[in-house]
C-alpha cells in the first residue's frame, strides 16, 4: 500500500512491538535470518516479523495468556499493547518451522500532523542474526 503517516502513539506501538519481537528472536529463536515488513492496507497498518528459527507451539502461549508459564511476558505485552489501541497480534509458528508475528493496528482518522508525514516510504529490512 501507499505509505502514510501514523499517529505518534501508533508509531510508538509498532516500534515497541518490533523491538520486543527482535529481542525474542535473539533470545529464543536461534534464527539465522529475520525480516521485518511494514505494510499499509486500506483499513490498517501491519508489521510482520518473520524468522527462520526453531519455532514453538503458539497454543501454549494462548493458554498461558499472562505469559508466566511460557517463560516471559513479551508476547503477552505485545498483545496487550496492540489491543489497547484496537489492534491485534497474530502468531504463526510451529516447532522447527520458524515464527511470524503479525501486529495490525486499525487506520485511525488522520490529523494535520500525520498528514504532513504522508511522504514516508514503506520499510522492508532484512538482517542476519549473529
Amino acid at each position: 500500500g501507499e505509505a502514510r503517516g501514523l499517529e505518534p502513539e501508533a508509531d510508538a506501538t509498532l516500534l515497541r512491538i518490533a523491538q520486543e519481537a527482535l529481542a525474542n528472536v535473539r533470545k529464543h529463536a536461534r534464527a539465522s535470518r529475520v525480516a521485518l515488513t511494514l505494510t499499509y492496507l486500506d483499513d490498517s497498518t501491519r508489521l510482520d516479523v518473520r524468522d527462520d528459527g526453531v519455532g514453538f507451539a503458539p497454543e501454549l502461549v494462548r493458554r498461558a495468556r499472562n505469559g508466566w508459564p511460557a517463560g516471559g511476558f513479551g508476547l503477552t505485552s505485545m498483545r496487550e499493547r496492540l489491543e489497547s489501541h484496537g489492534g491485534t497480534l497474530t502468531i504463526e509458528s510451529s516447532p522447527g518451522a520458524g515464527t511470524t508475528i503479525v501486529a495490525a493496528l486499525p487506520q485511525a482518522p488522520t490529523s494535520p500532523a500525520s498528514d504532513a508525514l504522508r511522504g514516508r516510504t514503506r520499510i522492508r529490512a532484512k538482517t542476519g542474526i549473529p
